[in-house]
């Protein structure tokens, strides 16, 4: 409650000691249910679309993309870690990234507390099968309470299964131009709080409710093959077959990145078991129409092909660190680090890293990987998340081998020096 109650406050400086002193003290599930919890409280209707949860979701993959922390992440298995630093600096890194996440929480607009999240559900008692055709009606009907007390019993399932793929399948029928239908909704089920945080759970779900009731349509679109199985996970599409898609979505990535987090959260979600082959399509078809025509094909969206295109992402000046507790030790050690990349990639002109890609070699990678972490997340202001949420996209479509890190560090650089300071 102490977070909560810094958040609503703005408070920054309280919110991210409150989670400082709980990295030493609490699991990370309850950490990660807290931050989930301040989120929920986040009123933004300029675009229609909450980015709290989304920006949670990102820092939350990109702190287990660095490897393991006692206070941040579960133990996770070597294989999963796509970075390889020191543990002393990895750990400081993660640190770093939850403090900013904390500190963007306090920063954004919020709920007024007569209009924010409620906590009295009606807790009915009912099988998982007849919530599921409860919650899919009542959010066709606009009933965000309905829907919200259908939510609460799918989700006191230790994996709640229909309640990911039915919000799944729901989110991907009209997911709009930007994806915003899709990516919100995704990134949230995926850090929902377990049922033994009550409050952050149904806070979080009110937040979900109130948001579906707005975006999903009142009828399917035509064409669209509902999956009436949603007891089970599915088996992943092999999405290699649309590899040109990603691709585009990343070298003509939209306003403020919003075709590459579009294409990456189809690719988790398809990846977590929660899409159909036919809803797959469906939404690659939707990311294809954002993303506008003609597509290039794949030969076309080499590295070489790509940088040739001059980008306007030249900077004036140097940008300036947000201040946190770990900044200045960060700092230390990106000005002694050897390597030089920190400082081209910080240099005024663009293009002074990117005749550099090329010449990377394997133990560059998670240099570059963790100094584009830092520079969405340690740059620009407290209040944005595209470049944040656009960094760990990009590099997660990677992980997948759907797009070339060269190609991807490419697109992450110039998208950051020209959105870093935008909202």
């Amino acid at each position: 409650m102490d977070f909560f109650q810094a958040c609503l406050k703005a408070d920054d400086h309280a919110a991210v000691n409150t989670i400082r002193k709980m990295l030493s003290s609490a699991r990370p599930s309850a950490i990660w249910a807290v931050l989930m919890h301040g989120a929920a409280w986040h009123e933004q209707r300029t675009y229609d679309t909450p980015h709290s949860t989304i920006v949670v979701n990102s820092i939350h993959r990109m702190i287990e993309n660095l490897g393991n922390h006692p206070g941040l992440t579960p133990d996770t298995s070597s294989d999963s870690i796509n970075v390889q630093l020191e543990e002393e600096r990895r750990m400081e890194l993660q640190e770093l990234l939850v403090q900013r996440l904390a500190l963007h929480l306090t920063d954004i607009d919020h709920w007024a507390p007569e209009k924010g999240p409620r906590y009295n559900v009606g807790r009915g008692i009912d099988s998982p099968d007849n919530a599921l055709r409860k919650f899919a009606s009542s959010v066709r009907q606009k009933s965000d309470v309905g829907a919200w007390e259908a939510s609460v019993i799918l989700a006191s399932k230790e994996n709640p299964v229909r309640l990911k793929r039915i919000i799944a399948s729901l989110t991907a029928e009209e997911p709009d131009k930007l994806g915003h239908g899709y990516i919100m909704p995704y990134s949230l089920i995926a850090e929902l709080p377990a049922a033994e945080y009550t409050r952050p759970q149904i806070a979080v779900l009110w937040h979900l409710m109130d948001y579906l009731v707005r975006k999903v349509p009142s009828k399917s679109p035509d064409w669209f093959v509902k999956d009436d199985k949603l007891s089970k996970l599915t088996k992943p599409t092999d999405l290699t077959q649309h590899r040109d898609v990603f691709l585009n979505s990343i070298v003509n990535y939209g306003i403020l990145g919003h075709n590459a987090i579009f294409a990456h959260r189809i690719a988790e979600s398809n990846n977590q078991g929660l899409l159909t082959t036919d809803t797959v399509e469906w939404l690659i078809d939707k990311l294809k129409q954002n993303i506008g025509s003609p597509l290039l094909h794949e030969e076309k969206m080499t590295f070489g092909s790509i940088v040739k295109k001059k980008s306007e992402s030249d900077w004036d000046q140097e940008p300036v660190a947000i201040r946190l507790p770990h900044t200045k030790g960060v700092e230390v050690w990106l000005s002694s680090e050897s390597s030089g990349l920190w400082t081209k990639m910080i240099h005024s002109k663009s293009a002074e890293f990117e005749k550099d890609i090329t010449e990377l070699n394997d133990d560059d990678w998670s240099l570059v990987r963790t100094f584009q972490y830092l520079m969405s997340t340690l740059l620009g202001n407290p209040g944005s998340t595209h470049v944040i949420i656009f960094t760990q996209s990009v590099w997660n479509l990677v992980d997948y081998g759907l797009v070339p890190r060269d190609l991807a560090t490419l697109q992450v650089h110039r998208m950051l020096r020209k959105y870093l300071y935008d909202w």
